[in-house]
């Protein structure tokens, strides 16, 4: 086993230090941006233009958005506890509409007014096709560090414009 050489040790320790600084956010990346990190749904509600309130997946969603310091985005929502036909049983359909019918997610960049108190999620991806390069504004507010509001806009295709309030909880690293 040859041994390494001092000076080229501590230019691959300088090196690897470096490019360990360019990929991680630093304490001061997150502290500026309050958003970065993972989230977790604690709850979400659908209020119709006449006040209405309605609780999708049956009241029982489950999901994660996550932010990072690069200004990147996801977020996957679903029903927990979904109930599933019988494979052998059911029809392809019936099985595509149990499987997508309590799923939902997207991904891309997001840009945050913190004036106006709006991010807007920049959509690259979706499991609905029509919310691909679509923006999605979301108002938010801040319940201290940990916790996040975030209001959609009214929605016509739901429920006569619909806002969907998601409240999330900060998830701790683990």
């Amino acid at each position: 086993m040859s041994a390494i050489h001092p000076q080229v040790r501590g230019v691959c320790c300088a090196l690897t230090l470096v490019f360990a600084a360019g990929c991680a956010p630093g304490p001061a990346a997150e502290a500026d941006n309050p958003f970065v990190g993972a989230w977790s749904l604690a709850s979400w509600e659908s209020r119709s233009a006449a006040g209405e309130v309605t609780l999708p997946y049956d009241g029982n969603p489950a999901g994660q958005i996550t932010y990072t310091a690069a200004g990147r985005m996801s977020a996957q929502l679903m029903q927990a506890g979904r109930a599933f036909p019988d494979a052998a049983e059911a029809t392809g359909q019936e099985m595509r509409d149990a499987i997508l019918g309590g799923f939902f997610s997207y991904y891309g960049d997001y840009s945050v007014d913190m004036e106006a108190g709006v991010v807007t999620h920049h959509v690259e991806g979706a499991l609905l096709p029509g919310w691909v390069g679509s923006d999605r504004p979301r108002s938010f507010t801040f319940d201290g560090r940990d916790r996040l509001i975030l209001s959609t806009e009214p929605d016509p295709a739901r429920g006569g414009g619909a806002v969907g309030i998601l409240v999330w909880e900060r998830m701790s690293g683990r």
